[in-house]
Order: C-alpha cells, then structure tokens, then sequence
C-alpha cells in the first residue's frame, strides 16, 4: 500500500495540536509523527507522509535543504500539526557509533577526556564532527575499573543540513538522534526487545543499511553497508527509463522471496531481475557483519528486526531468514501504542510498520521530553 495513501486515509482527524513531533527524512521518504502522553502509555496522534523530492538527499544528507523543507511545511499545514520543536535522525556511513572503554572517572571529567580523544576512534577529521557520548556500564579490565561509554559521532555538514531544513519549515531542531536508536526506543517495552535478548536491527532506509546489535539495550556492534532502498529504486529508474512514481510503483510489487514466486508482470520480472545482484549482495553483507560478531565469542542473536522503508519489499523477512539461517521478523513499533481504530485503519498502518517506526520512536522521545 503506498504512503501516500495511507496518510491520506486519515488526513484532517485530529483538532490542532502543539507537540514536538518525529520527523525523519530519508532519500526515498519524509515522514512526520505526533504522539502523545497519556496516563498508560503512549496514543498515536497524526501521521503525514510523503516521498522526498528526487535527488535532494544523497548518501543521508540533505543537499536540496529547500526543497526538502517545503515537503515539510506543506505536511504541517494539510495535517494541522502546529509544532513548534522536531526531533530527526541521521544514519549511514557519516554516522559513527562506537563502545569504547575509558578508566573510570567523573562524568564531568569524561566529556573532556572523550574530546581529547575521540578522534582515535572517529575515521573523521574531529574539527567536522558533532559528538555525543553516553556512559551505559562500569566494569573491570585488566584488574582496573573502567566506564563503558557508547561514542557517537555525525559529520556537521550532515548535521546542518537538517538544521536548515527545520529552520525553512519553521521549526527548532530539539535533538538528532541516530535512526537506529530511535527504532529501538519505538520498539522498547514489546516482546521484540526484552531486556535479557540480543537483537540485530537492520535498518534498510535510504541509500544505506545500518546493522546494529544491542546486548540487553546496549550497542556492541555497528556498520554501515552502501546499498539501501533508494539503492534498489535508482537501479529500477536508469535501468527501464521509468520517472521515480512508477519506479516506486514498480518495487513495491516485486516479491523477493522465490518461494512466494508468481509471475508478474514483463516489468515487474524485468525490474526483479535488476535487484536480484544487489539484493544478493546485501544479504551477503547482512551475513557477513551477523558471523563476524559471533565470531568474537560474544551472546547468541536472539533476533533479527527489520526497520526502514526497505523492510517493506514484499517477503523480504522471509528471503532472509531463509538466507541467513536466522528468525528475521518486521519491527512493529505499534505494540504498545494506544490507536483509535476509528481515526486509524490498521489494514494500512500496520503493513507499514518498519517505514514509520524511526519518526515513531523519535515522537514517543518528544512526548517524553528528553
């Protein structure tokens, strides 16, 4: 089911609210998120959804800031949704996260420490970056006690490019968070991620795939793997000459897992033909990035979550569980929300679940204040 439609289908139900409100943009889609508070939990508000102006984000950075912003705006003002903050997400290969262990010493003293340094750890040029940094464990090596810390790092130009888009919209950047992080807060609290599990979280969005594996709630390992969603779109685009609409259209009959094969359409066999190499290289990197962290002897991988908009092609969860000798279940980010079936259809909104679960978790972050 295409977005747009579903954004439509509840469109202009909500009265107007003030909230700072998820919005993640990627290459392929730009999806905004309201949630509020409630006495038990949390209750979906508004959902707006668009895809990105063709080639105003490339590699996860906003190079059409503008063009970017009007998408934004024009969301806003057709949904009512008077916010005044966003919280964005940033992924792919200008994004660092990293477990790094430090001797132990005062928070106040570990933030210079991390500055001093962090470009040890940081393939950038530390003057470029924004770091941030959070303290998750304190345990003993070597007989000395050390801290834990979770190191992460974003290019500034990535950084400023959503800035600016905020800016155009009319909104405050309130927090950047890291795509990843963001689904797995979507998700915290369902039985997708317990406390005592180790996940693998693929999140297949834009021109990238994050693979990050979280050990009771902590990251242990993080890559970025050069072929996403807007990977597979672009192949479909030159390949058959289609403009992006029916590209998309296209991709999102493909059935990639041959067990569920049935013909389809000369387009359709023609443009599945087209993914399969990249497809199969992607599997192959999943797989790899999957063995090479078991290899260090660390927990077994409960589970294998998919995220982004790329999780969305048709059986690809079962393709890779197939592929990977591994459960590969869809994230569902509606678990533990409140939704009014009467505003919300769930025939459309929960298919679409591992495309909105990023702006999810960046709304339920908002909602919460932090």
């Amino acid at each position: 089911m295409d977005l747009t439609e579903l954004s439509n289908r509840i469109k202009g139900l909500f009265g107007k609210k003030r909230a700072r409100i998820g919005l993640d943009i990627t290459s392929d889609t730009i999806v905004i998120v309201e949630i509020a508070k409630t006495r038990s939990g949390f209750a979906l508000t508004n959902i707006a959804v668009a895809n990105t102006p063709i080639n105003a984000v490339q590699d996860n950075e906003i190079l059409d800031p503008s063009a970017v912003a009007e998408v934004v705006r024009a969301l806003l003002d057709e949904y009512e949704i008077e916010a005044t903050h966003a919280l964005c997400a940033v992924a792919g290969q200008s994004t660092i996260v990293r477990p790094v262990r430090f001797p132990y010493m005062p928070e106040s003293e570990l933030g210079e420490v991390i500055q001093y340094e962090a470009e040890r750890y940081i393939p950038f040029s530390i003057d470029d970056v924004n770091i941030s940094f959070q303290a998750v464990n304190e345990v003993e090596e070597d007989g000395a006690p050390k801290v834990e810390v979770i190191l992460v790092a974003a290019q500034k130009a990535l950084i400023n490019s959503y800035v600016q888009v905020a800016e155009e919209a009319g909104l405050k950047l309130a927090c950047v968070d890291v795509a990843s992080f963001a689904v797995m807060r979507a998700l915290a609290g369902t039985e997708q991620l317990k406390d005592d599990q180790t996940i693998a979280l693929v999140h297949i969005q834009g021109w990238t795939t994050d693979i990050n594996i979280m050990v009771s709630g902590i990251p242990r390992f993080s890559r970025s793997i050069p072929i996403g969603y807007s990977y597979f779109l672009d192949s479909i685009i030159n390949s058959l000459g289609l403009d992006e609409e029916s590209a998309r259209a296209v991709l999102d009959e493909i059935d990639v897992d041959p067990q569920n094969y049935s013909p389809g359409s000369p387009q359709v066999e023609q443009a599945t033909e087209i993914i399969r190499p990249a497809l199969a290289e992607l599997t192959g990197e999943i797989g790899r990035s999957l063995d090479f962290y078991l290899s260090q002897g660390t927990e077994a991988i409960n589970r294998v979550i998919l995220s982004g908009r790329g999780g969305n092609l048709n059986h690809l969860e079962q393709f890779l569980t197939t592929r990977l000798g591994m459960t590969v279940e869809l994230a569902n980010p509606f678990e533990n929300l409140e939704i009014n079936e009467d505003d919300f259809d769930p025939e459309l909104l929960l298919p679409q679940a591992p495309t909105l679960a990023t702006a999810i978790g960046l709304a339920i972050r908002g909602a919460q204040g932090l």
